[in-house]
């Protein structure tokens, strides 16, 4: 019996990343929305296998302690754009399980206890 894969979130920013569940906001359901890395639409990533969640940074709907690692790259945290808040820092430490670790633009960030 092989290990289970670790659980990973990829909540929204630049690219999708293969093997995780990447969150993407509403925006992305608008006809014209591409992929900022890729240029691909949300219906192309799916065909080639991406899988996506889409809500708002505010109540990911994910339980509390489910994911091993969080990514989050070039996405603003804590903060409030154009598109509506950003992804939430309290979000990300809700659903990683202890253990787990954000991987914040590349590098490890935090660690939850």
């Amino acid at each position: 019996m092989q290990p289970a894969q670790p659980y990973r979130v990829n909540l929204g920013g630049e690219g999708e990343a293969a093997g995780t569940l990447n969150q993407q906001g509403p925006w992305a359901l608008q006809p014209g929305w591409a992929s900022s890395r890729t240029g691909q639409t949300l219906d192309q990533l799916a065909a080639a296998g991406h899988e996506f969640l889409i809500c708002d940074n505010l109540t990911v709907p994910l339980p509390d302690g489910c994911a091993d690692e969080v990514l989050t790259n070039s996405v603003p945290v804590d903060t409030t754009t154009w598109l509506g808040p950003g992804v939430q820092s309290s979000e990300i430490r809700r659903i990683l399980r202890s253990g787990g670790i954000w991987i914040l633009n590349g590098h490890p960030h935090y660690t939850k206890p």
